[in-house]
C-alpha cells in the first residue's frame, strides 16, 4: 500500500485520481451552473422554490459543471482552452437572462430550438420592446452575471496551465454519468414523468428539471421525436342520444284552426337538431391505427350540442373577424373611443367573457379564436405552425371558402412572422401582410390598424360587388402592442394629447395604453363607415377578440394593469383573463345581454351556429355559447366552461354555469342557489385534462383528414 502514502510527488501526480490542481475547475463550472439554475427557480414566483424539483435541477447542474470542467481541463492549449470557457460562460448567462425576462414579461420559459428560430424575427420586429425589457430588469441580470468575473479574477486557478491526462479525465466522467443518470430516473419515473414523456414542453419543464435539462429534453426530442401517450381503446363509450332527454329547448306557438273552434293558439314544442356530421361508430369500424381509434372513442364519446334560437340567424352575411392585439375591457371608454364602446355594447354583449393566457403570446391566443381549439407547445415550436402542415377544415377561412365567400387575411406587421404565411393560406385565406402584399406608409412601431382597414377593406367591398359573392375578412390588428411610453410606441405617441386630456390623472404607462387603442378605435369606425356607405352595414356581422390581456403593463414594480382595472388580482387570479368580445350586426335593433361563460375558444363553434355552417360541434375544444342543452348543476361536454390555465403549475381554474374554481386556493365557489356534487371539481378537472390532451392530438395526429372529408 506503499502507493498510496510514501511517493515522492512525481508518482503521486502519476497515480491519484485528481490533481489537487484541478479541484477549482471541479468546484468552480458545478457551483455556477447550479447558481445559474437556483437564481432562475429563485426568482420565478409562480413556483415554489423548495420542492422535489431541486433534486433533479441539483444532480443535472452538477455533472453538467463536471462535464465543462473536464472538457476545458483537457483541451490544449490553455489559451484557446480559457477563452472557449469565456465564451461559453457569457452565452450561459445570456441564455439565464433571456428565459428569465421571457418568463417575468411573457410568463413563459421559451424552448432553445423555437427561440433560435424566432431571434431574427424579434430582434428585426421587437428589438425596442427587447431592449426595453432588458434594462427594466438589469439588476437581475446582474445577479446572473456574478459568477463571470470570479472567473476572470481566478482564470488561472480554475484553467491551469497544467491539463487533465486522458485517463485522470475518465475518472471525472464517472461521476458525471451518475448524476446524468440520477438525474434521469427521477424525471422519467418520478411525480412528473408525464411532463417529461408525452406532456413534455419547456414551459411546463423548466420548473421541474431545471434550463439546462429542458434544453437536452429538447434537443433530443427534436431529433428522435417525443415519446407518445400510449392511449388506450375502451376508456369511453360512444354518446347516443337519449330519447328520455329530449326536452325542447324553446316552444313556441303555432296558429291552428278548426270548424269547431275559432282560431287558437297552442303550444308546440320545437325540437333542436344536434351539431352532428360525423359517425364515429362506422369510423372505428373501418379505422386500424390504435391512437386513430382511441381518439374516435374520446371524440365520439362526447355529447354534441345542440342548435338554438340563433342557429342561423347571420346565414350569408358578412364576416369581418379581428384578433385586437393586447385588448382589454380597459381599452373602452364611450368618450374616448366611442366605437369600440358602440360595437362592445350592442349586437351580443358577453357579461362572462375570458380571454385565458395559453402561454403561447399572441399566436397561442390567435390560434384559439380562429380554431377553437385549445394551443399547446408541440416539440420545438407550437400548435399554430405545426398545423400549417395539417388538414385545418373547420377554421374560419376554410369554413367560409366552402360556402362561396371570399376570404382575405391581414396583419399589419412582419407577414411571416409566427410564419403566417404558412398558418392562414393554411386555414383558407389569400394572406397579406407587411412585406408580401400590405401597403403600410407610416413609420414607428407598432404600425396603424386605420391604415391597414383603409387600404383594404375598399377593395373586398369593390370585389364582393363585382363577383356578387359575401366576403369575410380576417385582421390580426398590431397598434395595441407594448411597450406603453410616448417614446417607445408610435401609435400611443399618435395619440398622446388627445389621451393625456381625457385621462389627466392616470399614469403615462395607463394613458399610453389607452392612446394606441385609440388607433383601433378610428379603425373599427373606418371599418364601419365604409360598410354603412356601400350599404351593407346591416348584412355585415363583426367579430372581435384578444390574443391576450396586455401583460406588459403587469410587469415591472408596479402592475399597471391591477390599476387600471380597480380589480385587486394578480397574473393567476381569474379575474385578471375577463376580457371583452365583440360580436356586433348593426341589423340588431336591441341588444342581447350573454351572461353564460364563454372563451375564446368558444368563438368559432358560435359564429358556425350563427352563420348557420355545417359541423360536428365535437370536433372543437370550445362550444356554441348559445346552446342550452346541458344541467347547470351536472358535469357534461356541452356545459358552459372557461378553463384558466395557472402559470407554473400543471393546474386549471375555471369557471363554469355552477360557479368558479380557483386553483391557487383549491376553492370552488357556486354560483347563488346551486348546489353540486362532491366530485364536481374532480370531474371537471379531468374534462379539462381530456380536453387539453386531446387538442394537442389533433393537430400531432392530423385527425381531421379522418373525421372531415376534404372538399373535391
Amino acid at each position: 500500500m506503499d502507493w498510496m502514502i510514501g511517493m515522492t510527488e512525481e508518482k503521486k501526480n502519476k497515480n491519484i485520481f485528481i490533481n489537487k490542481k484541478h479541484i477549482p475547475a471541479l468546484l468552480y463550472y458545478p457551483l455556477t451552473i447550479l447558481f445559474f439554475e437556483l437564481l432562475l427557480k429563485g426568482l420565478d414566483s409562480y413556483t415554489p422554490f423548495f420542492d422535489l424539483a431541486l433534486l433533479p435541477i441539483a444532480l443535472f447542474s452538477v455533472g453538467f459543471g463536471l462535464l465543462l470542467a473536464c472538457i476545458f481541463l483537457y483541451i490544449k492549449p490553455v489559451v484557446l482552452s480559457r477563452i472557449l470557457s469565456a465564451i461559453t460562460l457569457i452565452v450561459l448567462w445570456v441564455i439565464f437572462c433571456a428565459e428569465f425576462d421571457c418568463n417575468i414579461f411573457y410568463n413563459m420559459y421559451y424552448g432553445i430550438v423555437y427561440t433560435a428560430t424566432m431571434t431574427g424575427q424579434v430582434m428585426g420586429d421587437f428589438s425596442s420592446v427587447v431592449w426595453t425589457v432588458a434594462l427594466q430588469y438589469i439588476w437581475y441580470e446582474l445577479a446572473f452575471f456574478i459568477p463571470i468575473p470570479v472567473y476572470f479574477i481566478f482564470i488561472t486557478k480554475i484553467i491551469p496551465p497544467k491539463k487533465v491526462k486522458r485517463r485522470r479525465a475518465v475518472f471525472i466522467l464517472i461521476p458525471v454519468i451518475l448524476l446524468f443518470l440520477g438525474s434521469e430516473l427521477f424525471c422519467r419515473f418520478g411525480p412528473y414523468k408525464d411532463v417529461y414523456t408525452y406532456s413534455f414542453t419547456v414551459q411546463n419543464s423548466v420548473t421541474k428539471f431545471g434550463l439546462l435539462n429542458s434544453f437536452r429534453t429538447e434537443i433530443l426530442y427534436s431529433i428522435f421525436g417525443t415519446p407518445e401517450d400510449k392511449l388506450k381503446e375502451g376508456q369511453y363509450e360512444l354518446w347516443t342520444p337519449d330519447e328520455t332527454s329530449e326536452i325542447p329547448s324553446e316552444v313556441v306557438t303555432s296558429e291552428v284552426s278548426s270548424e269547431l273552434t275559432s282560431e287558437v293558439k297552442v303550444e308546440k314544442p320545437k325540437i333542436y337538431e344536434y351539431n352532428t356530421t360525423v359517425n364515429f361508430s362506422a369510423l372505428l369500424a373501418d379505422e386500424t391505427n390504435p391512437n386513430i381509434r382511441s381518439m374516435h372513442e374520446y371524440f365520439g364519446s362526447l355529447e354534441p350540442t345542440k342548435q338554438n334560437e340563433y342557429t342561423g340567424m347571420f346565414k350569408g352575411k358578412n364576416f369581418v373577424f379581428l384578433t385586437a392585439e393586447a385588448f382589454s375591457p380597459y381599452a373602452i371608454d364611450k368618450d374616448f373611443t366611442p366605437t369600440l364602446y358602440k360595437v362592445a355594447n350592442n349586437g351580443f354583449v358577453f357579461e362572462n367573457y375570458y380571454q385565458p393566457s395559453w402561454f403561447l403570446s399572441t399566436t397561442g391566443g390567435e390560434f384559439a379564436n380562429m380554431t377553437g381549439v385549445i394551443p399547446e407547445w408541440i416539440d420545438n415550436s407550437n400548435s399554430f405552425i405545426v398545423s400549417a402542415s395539417k388538414y385545418m377544415p373547420y377554421a374560419p377561412g376554410n369554413m367560409f371558402a366552402k360556402e362561396d365567400y371570399s376570404c382575405y387575411a391581414f396583419h399589419n406587421s412582419s407577414y411571416n412572422y409566427y410564419d403566417r404565411d404558412k398558418t392562414h393560406p393554411n386555414l383558407g385565406y389569400d394572406y397579406k401582410g407587411v412585406g408580401n402584399g400590405l401597403e403600410i406608409t407610416l413609420t414607428g412601431w407598432p404600425y396603424s390598424d386605420l391604415e391597414m382597414i383603409d387600404n383594404t377593406m375598399d377593395g373586398i367591398i369593390a370585389e364582393s360587388k363585382e363577383t356578387g359573392k359575401p366576403f369575410h375578412a380576417y385582421y390580426m390588428t398590431v397598434s395595441g402592442h407594448c411597450n406603453y411610453g410616448w417614446g417607445g410606441n408610435a401609435m400611443s405617441a399618435k395619440h398622446k394629447e388627445e389621451a393625456i386630456a381625457a385621462f389627466p390623472d392616470e399614469p403615462t404607462t395607463i394613458q399610453a395604453y389607452k392612446a394606441c387603442n385609440k388607433e383601433l378605435d378610428l379603425a373599427l369606425e373606418s371599418l364601419i363607415n365604409k360598410l354603412d356607405k356601400a350599404g351593407i352595414l346591416n348584412d355585415t356581422v363583426i367579430v372581435m377578440g384578444a390574443d391576450h390581456y396586455p401583460y406588459a403593463m403587469a410587469e415591472g414594480n408596479v402592475d399597471y394593469y391591477k390599476q387600471m382595472s380597480g380589480i385587486d388580482d394578480t397574473t393567476r387570479s381569474i379575474s385578471r383573463y375577463k376580457n371583452t368580445l365583440v360580436l356586433y350586426c348593426a341589423e340588431m335593433e336591441e341588444p342581447v345581454i350573454v351572461d353564460t361563460p364563454c372563451s375564446s375558444i368558444d368563438i368559432m363553434p358560435t359564429v358556425c351556429n350563427l352563420f348557420g355552417l355545417e359541423y360536428d360541434s365535437r370536433l372543437y375544444s370550445g362550444r356554441d355559447i348559445f346552446a342550452t342543452n346541458y344541467k347547470t348543476e351536472e358535469v357534461s361536454s356541452t356545459m358552459p366552461l372557461v378553463i384558466i390555465p395557472i402559470n407554473g403549475s400543471n393546474r386549471f381554474s375555471f369557471v363554469t354555469a355552477a360557479g368558479s374554481y380557483d386553483a391557487i386556493s383549491n376553492t370552488f365557489t357556486p354560483n347563488e342557489g346551486i348546489t353540486v356534487s362532491d366530485d364536481y371539481v374532480a370531474q371537471t378537472t379531468k374534462m379539462i385534462n381530456d380536453k387539453w390532451k386531446y387538442a394537442k392530438l389533433i393537430i400531432t395526429n392530423d385527425y381531421y383528414k379522418y373525421t372531415v372529408p376534404k372538399p373535391e
